[in-house]
């Protein structure tokens, strides 16, 4: 007899978290090899109105000489337990916006040379005014389940008083001074395990920048730029120009390890 793998009739059924197909199979006695055929021909996951499902179980059930019948149940992804001592994250990459007074590159003016030498925005009375542009932030929210009696007031208190802080040591694959603490959020864990959430926003640290003609800037992630103008005369007319970018340091640097106990 020539081994036949087929749904039966009538054979679905479907809830808000599983879905289940029958099959019948004939032609083979072994159920080790119908079983192996069962996972080579039915998909690992479906598409149901509720979302994708993953094929959890199947199931053989001898019903005769050389027949079986198949169930295969696919379900919703089950997620892992969240225990204490572990955590999850999420990340928004959407950017950030600044304004910036000087361009990295004066491409061209028209009709005649620029004598702004990449000063954007330069209003008759001299202000430069500027542009709002994106630039990449990485967000990212850290969720750490804390034991029983560690997240009380005190803890709380402390999370508060370093929110603005950027990372003194190598933390999170991140190096010191890329990783700004921006605030965490809980509940009272005086009697009970809880979750923190920590976020943060990174900034690489760069050199070799180049802004308003100035090259071989060296900046932190989170250092702040400034850049100082003079008043010029390019080709009879007057210009205001770059003559110095300032880096300023405007966090201060903390073991984040140390405080927020995990890392």
């Amino acid at each position: 007899m020539a081994f036949q793998f087929e749904e039966i009739p009538q054979s679905r059924s479907e809830t808000s978290e599983s879905y289940r197909q029958v099959y019948k199979a004939v032609g083979e006695l072994d159920d080790s090899i119908v079983f192996a055929y069962a996972i080579a021909n039915t998909p690992e996951t479906v598409n149901r109105p509720t979302g994708t499902m993953f094929r959890k179980d199947i199931q053989c059930d001898e019903e005769g000489w050389q027949q079986y019948l198949v169930t295969v149940t696919w379900a919703v992804l089950e997620q892992k337990p969240f225990n204490v001592g572990s955590f999850t994250w999420r990340f928004d990459t959407t950017g950030a916006t600044i304004n910036i007074k000087a361009a990295k590159e004066h491409i061209a003016s028209y009709p005649d040379a620029g004598p702004h030498a990449g000063a954007i925005g330069v209003k008759e009375d001299g202000e430069v005014e500027g542009a709002d542009i994106v630039i990449p932030a990485l967000k990212i929210t850290y969720s750490f389940r804390h034991p029983n009696g560690l997240v009380t007031e005190a803890f709380a208190r402390q999370i508060a008083a370093i929110t603005g802080t950027v990372n003194l040591l190598t933390y999170r694959g991140f190096q010191p001074g890329e990783f700004l603490f921006i605030g965490g959020s809980g509940s009272d864990g005086t009697q009970s395990e809880v979750a923190v959430d920590y976020q943060f926003v990174a900034s690489v640290n760069a050199s070799g920048l180049s802004l308003g003609g100035i090259s071989s800037i060296v900046k932190g992630g989170h250092h702040y730029a400034w850049i100082e103008f003079k008043d010029a005369v390019v080709s009879g007319k007057p210009a205001r120009q770059a003559t110095r970018v300032n880096i300023e340091r405007v966090y201060d640097a903390i073991n984040f390890a140390s405080v927020f106990g995990w890392s």
